[in-house]
């Protein structure tokens, strides 16, 4: 599924969320949710950007991905028990609409194209989750990063990130990011600008992890 198909089949899946939802907005570093505390909504993220994290108990902490606007997060609230497994905080200010998964359930009883965008929604996610996962095992570093760029640009072309933020994700230091992003630059695969990367070439960018790519 393409992200145009994406978008149309869970056109009445984002109403839901701001018909019944309620909004909300976030300022930069602000938590959304923590680990372990019980799960019962889900956040349409309208715009802006939210950090997916664990917390260690040195005090450290282990970024695992980022969701721009146009997607959902907190799935867990459908799991049993209902607890979060993972934090997430607002970085720049987000938009979002909350909604809890009992008022999703009511709705989708009444609607077979409802369901059809969630079960839609979370097959795309899972996919997508599967990516980030699967791109932490490639051995090469730019195998590794173009993994991580193709796959944030099938949700936006434009990804909204800092080489400081990639880096945390793909587990290399932020000059080792800034080197190859430049690399990449030059090869006329992307354009990197102050805090955001336009992905120009996506076909070549996938041909670097030719032979390992799932998509």
């Amino acid at each position: 599924m393409n992200t145009a198909d994406f978008r149309t089949v869970t056109a009445n899946l984002i109403n839901v969320f701001k018909q019944y939802g309620r909004e909300e907005r976030y300022t930069n570093g602000q938590i959304i949710f923590i680990r372990n505390e019980e799960a019962k909504n889900l956040y349409f993220i309208q715009s802006g950007l939210i950090r997916v994290y664990l917390p260690y108990t040195d005090g450290t902490e282990r970024t695992l991905c980022y969701f721009s606007g146009n997607t959902i997060i907190g799935e867990d609230a459908f799991t049993c028990p209902s607890l979060r497994i993972v934090c997430t905080n607002s970085l720049f200010n987000t938009h979002v609409y909350k909604l809890s998964a009992d008022e999703l359930i009511r709705q989708a009883m009444q609607s077979k194209e409802l369901i059809r965008g969630i079960l839609s929604f979370f097959m795309h996610k899972i996919t997508l989750l599967h990516s980030w996962i699967f791109y932490a095992q490639f051995p090469k570093n730019e195998e590794k990063l173009a993994c991580l760029l193709y796959t944030l640009s099938l949700s936006e072309p434009a990804i909204q990130l800092s080489h400081h933020q990639l880096a945390p994700v793909t587990g290399m230091s932020r000059i080792t990011t800034t080197r190859i992003l430049n690399s990449f630059a030059r090869k006329g695969l992307i354009s990197v600008r102050y805090k955001k990367i336009e992905i120009l070439d996506r076909k070549n960018l996938r041909y670097i992890f030719k032979d390992k790519g799932f998509y």
